[in-house]
Order: structure tokens, then C-alpha cells, then sequence
């Protein structure tokens, strides 16, 4: 069985891959080869292969195409009910399929044909309300998911659909971690399907209609008549509009453009998320290597090591406290905006924004930098595998093999191959239900190295 061209990057970043026979994930007691002793290529081979089997297993849909039981915010939200307020019926499938997708498995698989079927048409348990169908050209019906996460991930697999994942040379390169001015955004994915194509331009509205002007976006339950309840802490959060920016540059690759001041008013708002002071660190240069003898070297500059917490950055409460993964989150959303900006050589981002985004970016990677791990999500005791999905949009998006010093992706596979279970799922509870659904989607997706870069030709 030929290694997957992932494999090659790990190659590239000086790990040897060796010729291995790989048996299919879930043969004889439907466990997978696991060999803490084979090479970490082999591994990560193994652990995608068997991920996806256990993913794609009937077992895995609670009716089919559809991977989650949770119906509640499909109806109209009413925030006084005794129901869990935090569940997000079709996102769960959304995000299945765009794991999958990501995973190569092909979109006329009938897995994932039934996936998408399921999710705009729905079934006769969650299609009322404001997530009902809405009839469109020829006839066709396409469903609008309720809440912010649900559209967001929902976008994410419709492009996903279209643009089959590939794994460039210059993304497994250890280019430089720098923006630079004139870059390119990559356009032109077609989705050729007519409903397809209306689908996601309603998905996209939907999600501008649950934004917060002139800030970010949180849970934008539907309540009806252009009420949409966030939850008891406020409008906005990280985690949230990181996802909303993302799902909307996949919309930029489908023709669907938003304006400059968009995405300078996002900019904006996202630097005033970050802590506005952090203790001084050595920028890492990423021209050396990443022992630590070698990694800052002598280097002048100064950053300060600020990040990002999931409400804000201030106050007891400890939402607002700086994490991993909402630190790569604030990241990756100055990322897009501030390279979208570069790429439309916007007059509205001038050398002042500019600076700005340059220096939140390197304050950011300097908090990463300065609490290191990828055996936890830092300051928290959750979201584990979700924070290493967080690192990998940054490191990818920016297409590089090492983040401050430090090479990331190794790093996470590592911890990743040796955490899997022997069923094929990442199923450690510290995550929403359904866990293992979830943190299984979360760690592929690493593994994948699955976000597009951001530019290139």
C-alpha cells in the first residue's frame, strides 16, 4: 500500500518512511495495527485509514447520513427551556463529511452522497422552523441549519465537496513565517451542482445574519423574527468567529466575496480581543533550526507573548483567561483578514493596520511559543484534540513545517497515533457530545493537515 503524500512531508521534516504493509483498518477483531516501534509516517497511515473506517462505520449514524441524535436547535430556540441549549444537530454531520472529504474518500462515496442528502433535506424530525426547507430553482429544497457553528461547518463541507484536498510541495516546505505583501488568494473552486451552488449562498447569508456588527459572531440560535439568542456571556467569541472567517474564505474560493470593510472591521475586532500587554519574548527565527540551542539565536527582536481567551481577555471569569486554542484561533482569524486585505491590496489596509495585524501575529505566536505543549490544550482541561485542530489552521495556513521553533505537526502526530484507540477513535470525553464523534473528526483533520493554505498560486 503506497504511503499517502503526507507521509513524503514527514519525510521532508527528517523522519524516515520505510515500506510497510498496511492491513485495512478493522479486519479480524476490528482493531488496527498500532506499532508503537514502526516509523511515525507508517503510523499516521495506519491511524487515518482506521479513523476513517470508524467514521464511516454504519454504527457511527444515528439514522442515515446523519452522525449526531441532537434535534432541539433545529426548531425555533426558545432560551427558557429545560433543553440543552449548547447542541448543534446538523454540525456534527457537517463536520463528519468534511472530515472525510479531507480524508480522500471521494464525494460520490454513498456514505458521503447520504451525508449530504441528509443535511439539505433533512428528515421529517428537524425540518421546521427557521432551519426548514426553502424551496429553490428546479424545484429543489435546500435546509438552513440553525445556529452559527451548524452554517459555519456546513460551508466548510460544501466547498470541501468541490475542492478536493491536495497536499502542494511548497506547503510541506519550512518557508518562512511571514506575511508578505501581494500575496495570492487561491480561487476559482466550482461548484458545478445548481441546488449546490444556492445552497451556499444561503448558508453564507444565514451566517451574516447572525453576526454581531461591527464585531464577531457567537452560538445565533434562531428565535425567530430576526432574534437570535447567544447564551447568558455576550455576543461574540473567538472560537466561533474564527470558524465564521474560515467557512467564509471557503466562500471567497466559491465566488462569494465579501467587501474590504468586512474584513477590516473584523481585523479590528480581533486585535482588541487579544491581551493588550505580554511578558517580552525572543522571536523566533525561522531561518534556524529548532533545537533549542539554536532557535532564537542571537535574534534583536522583541515580541510580547500575548494571546487570546475565548470571551475576552479580561475580568475573573475563566472564559477569559488566554488558551491554546483560542490563541491559534485569534491567530488564524489575523491571518485571513489581514491576507485577504494584502492579496486585494485594499487601500483601506494601509501601513498602520498593517503593522498592527504583523505585531498581534507575532505577540500571538510568541504566547504560543512561550507555553508550549501538545499534550494539552494550555489553560484548559478540554478541548484537547480541537486545540491541536487549531494549530494545524495555523500552521497550514501559512504553510509551514515549523511554528516558533517548534515542528508542530510532528509534534502533534506523535501524541495523536500513541491516544488513539484500538477501535480506530480519538474517544477521550473532554469535548461536546457526541465525544468520540467529535474528537475523532478533530484529530483527522490534523492528521490530514487539511486547511488549504491561504496563499499561493
Amino acid at each position: 500500500m503506497p504511503l499517502r503524500p503526507f507521509a513524503v512531508a514527514l519525510a521532508l521534516a527528517g523522519l524516515a518512511v520505510l515500506p510497510a504493509s498496511i492491513p485495512p483498518a478493522g479486519a479480524g477483531d476490528d482493531k488496527f495495527a498500532n506499532d508503537p516501534k514502526a516509523p511515525l509516517p507508517v503510523r499516521v497511515n495506519q491511524a487515518i485509514d482506521a479513523g476513517v473506517a470508524w467514521l464511516k462505520h454504519p454504527e457511527r449514524r444515528f439514522i442515515p447520513g446523519n452522525w449526531s441524535d441532537e434535534v432541539d436547535s433545529d426548531t425555533l430556540y426558545d432560551p427558557n427551556s429545560k433543553a440543552d441549549h449548547y447542541v448543534h444537530p446538523t454540525g456534527c454531520t457537517s463536520l463528519a463529511l468534511y472530515t472525510l472529504l479531507k480524508s480522500g474518500v471521494p464525494p460520490d462515496d454513498p456514505v458521503i452522497v447520504k451525508g449530504f442528502n441528509w443535511l439539505r433535506t433533512g428528515s421529517s424530525a428537524i425540518s421546521k422552523g427557521p432551519g426548514k426547507k426553502q424551496a429553490k430553482a428546479g424545484g429543489t429544497a435546500n435546509r438552513i441549519p440553525n445556529g452559527t457553528y451548524e452554517i459555519a461547518v456546513a460551508i466548510l463541507a460544501l466547498e470541501a465537496k468541490y475542492n478536493p484536498h491536495k497536499r502542494e510541495k511548497e506547503r510541506e516546505s519550512d518557508a518562512k513565517f511571514k506575511m508578505k505583501k501581494g500575496a495570492k488568494l487561491k480561487l476559482g473552486v466550482a461548484i458545478e451542482d445548481v441546488a449546490d451552488a444556492a445552497w451556499m449562498k444561503e448558508l453564507v447569508a444565514a451566517l451574516a445574519r447572525r453576526q454581531n456588527r461591527g464585531a464577531g459572531w457567537r452560538y445565533g440560535h434562531d428565535q425567530g423574527q430576526g432574534k437570535f439568542y447567544n447564551g447568558p456571556r455576550g455576543d461574540t467569541d473567538m472560537s466561533a468567529t474564527m470558524l465564521s472567517l474560515l467557512a467564509l474564505l471557503s466562500a471567497e474560493r466559491c465566488g462569494i466575496v465579501q467587501p474590504d470593510a468586512f474584513y477590516v472591521n473584523m481585523l479590528h475586532w480581533t486585535l482588541k480581543m487579544q491581551q493588550p500587554k505580554g511578558d517580552p519574548q525572543k522571536r523566533w527565527d525561522p531561518s534556524l533550526k529548532s533545537d533549542d540551542e539554536e532557535r532564537y539565536g542571537g535574534v534583536a527582536v522583541m515580541d510580547e507573548a500575548r494571546g487570546w481567551g475565548y470571551i475576552s481577555t479580561s475580568g475573573a471569569d475563566k472564559e477569559n483567561v488566554p488558551t491554546g486554542s483560542m490563541t491559534a484561533c485569534g491567530i488564524t482569524s489575523v491571518l485571513i483578514c489581514s491576507t485577504v486585505l494584502q492579496a486585494r491590496e485594499s487601500a483601506a489596509y494601509d501601513a498602520a493596520l498593517e503593522a498592527k495585524a504583523e505585531k498581534a501575529f507575532y505577540d500571538g505566536v510568541a504566547w504560543l511559543d512561550a507555553n508550549w505543549t501538545m499534550d494539552r490544550n494550555v489553560n484548559r482541561d478540554n478541548y484537547h484534540y480541537y486545540y491541536l485542530y487549531c494549530v494545524e489552521r495555523v500552521g497550514d495556513l501559512k504553510r509551514v513545517n515549523l511554528l516558533a521553533g517548534h515542528p508542530w505537526y510532528n509534534e502533534g502526530a506523535l501524541v495523536l497515533v500513541d491516544q488513539q484507540d484500538p477501535t480506530g477513535a480519538w474517544t477521550k470525553q473532554d469535548t461536546h457530545r457526541p465525544c468520540d464523534i467529535l474528537n475523532t473528526c478533530f484529530a483527522l483533520l490534523f492528521l490530514n493537515r487539511s486547511t488549504p493554505a491561504i496563499t499561493g498560486d
